[in-house]
């Protein structure tokens, strides 16, 4: 073999690894490009869509305070927190951009543990978990029959508690996703984690409670018995963030399938109160003064 025909192999090769290589770059650059522009594409998305479902609830809001379509602003409410849950699950599911706040949220929480709190969040996650919340369901149904001699408020608040642990339910396996690691939990939990449990049942009645207590009281008075519900559904999702056996959108998964639910449940006990008035002027006596 000639020096010529070694000079000419020899540049071929390097030519052909210049070619490959050069490809390799270009491919490894495009599927770069293409998953931060897919991730671009995916926040945009769900920044987009949550803007729309707040839209609704503000415009629902809205449409609430006017008498004549407090019904239809009922709907647009509910389907505003439909749709913000809906896309808080997806997210969840496919592991999107929503998502990305999760760990460092968790470790936070996790790095800021002492033996104290430890023991004080055990004590508020029991007290806030399902079977408990059954229980003060029920006392408080049946306190409110005893003291109202009213059977409906009961039964609409017990029936929206118990649908919102039927929907809970549904969509721990709809979504599927894994509790946080097993060394960050500081209460062993194997279910499935979206949504928080504890969250939606415990916001969920703490919040019709302050509702039907609230009823023809001062608006002083039914602030401040919102302001406490929030307050206790509040420390109870803390409670599952700093025990590591919930994600940060898990409790926001929980806290917006409980305000679903609060504003199917306020509409039932609105029309219920509605039907008992005109039930008490439609048989009322005529009171008309008759002039002779």
């Amino acid at each position: 073999m000639t020096g010529d025909t070694l000079s000419a192999i020899l540049q071929e090769q390097f030519f052909t690894l210049t070619i490959v290589i050069h490809s390799s770059s270009l491919s490894t650059v495009h599927s770069t490009v293409t998953e931060v522009l897919t991730e671009a594409a995916t926040a945009d998305v769900e920044l987009v869509t949550l803007a729309t479902a707040v839209g609704l609830v503000v415009l629902g809001a809205v449409l609430r305070r006017r008498r004549d379509d407090r019904a239809g602003g009922t709907i647009v409410v509910a389907v505003g927190f439909a749709l913000a849950l809906a896309v808080l699950a997806v997210a969840v599911r496919s592991d999107g951009w929503l998502v990305g706040a999760d760990d460092p949220i968790t470790q936070w929480f996790v790095s800021h543990r002492n033996s104290t709190l430890n023991e004080l969040a055990i004590a508020i996650t029991t007290a806030g978990g399902p079977p408990e919340t059954a229980a003060v369901g029920v006392l408080a149904a049946v306190a409110l029959v005893w003291r109202t001699k009213r059977y409906g408020p009961a039964v609409i608040m017990l029936a929206t508690v118990a649908a919102a642990s039927i929907l809970c339910t549904v969509l721990k396996f709809a979504v599927g996703r894994s509790r946080p690691p097993l060394p960050l939990q500081l209460m062993l939990e194997t279910d499935y984690s979206f949504p928080s449990g504890h969250v939606t049942g415990t916001a969920t009645l703490m919040m019709l409670l302050a509702l039907v207590l609230g009823a023809r009281r001062s608006t002083r008075v039914r602030v401040s018995m919102v302001v406490g519900a929030l307050a206790v559904a509040t420390l109870v999702a803390v409670t599952r963030l700093y025990l590591g056996v919930h994600w940060f959108t898990d409790v926001c998964g929980g806290a917006l399938l409980a305000a679903l639910m609060v504003t199917l449940g306020a509409c039932a006990l609105r029309l219920l109160d509605t039907r008992v008035v005109e039930q008490r002027n439609f048989s009322a006596p005529s009171t008309r003064k008759v002039t002779i």
